[in-house]
């Protein structure tokens, strides 16, 4: 293992230090705040706009690109800027031999990506297994 060291005060201390997999796995997963395991998919979705503001209801429907999903929520691209703590509802399509299902759920976050809106959305009511 090799780390370089920078003197200050006649003392060597490390600025830099190799780490193995394992500890970078579980560093990660300490700082995992998420309830639900997520899982990559590569959807696009519809989802309609529940508020009753301006631009809510000038364009009440979205398209989204899934990028992951959980029980908990979901992150999505979006042509459109979606405001924090706005009420959306979203439906899947049915996929082979599973039917489709919706959700409703608030936006947690949404900021600006190259192809759009990063957009995060909580559940509110967790979807119930048939």
């Amino acid at each position: 293992m090799v780390a370089l060291k920078q003197k200050s005060a006649d003392v060597y201390r490390p600025i830099m230090r190799l780490v193995r997999d394992d500890e970078v796995e579980l560093a990660r997963q300490a700082r995992e705040r998420r309830v639900f395991p997520r899982r990559e998919m590569h959807i696009t979705i519809s989802g309609k706009r529940l508020d009753h503001s301006i631009p809510a209801r000038r364009q009440p429907m979205l398209a989204l690109a899934v990028r992951d999903v959980s029980a908990g929520g979901l992150s999505a691209l979006s042509d459109t800027a979606l405001f924090p703590g706005e009420l959306i509802a979203v439906t899947f399509p049915p996929s082979g031999l599973q039917s489709g299902w919706g959700a409703r759920g608030r936006v947690v976050r949404c900021e600006p990506a190259a192809l759009g809106y990063r957009v995060a959305v909580e559940f509110e009511n967790l979807p119930s297994a048939a």
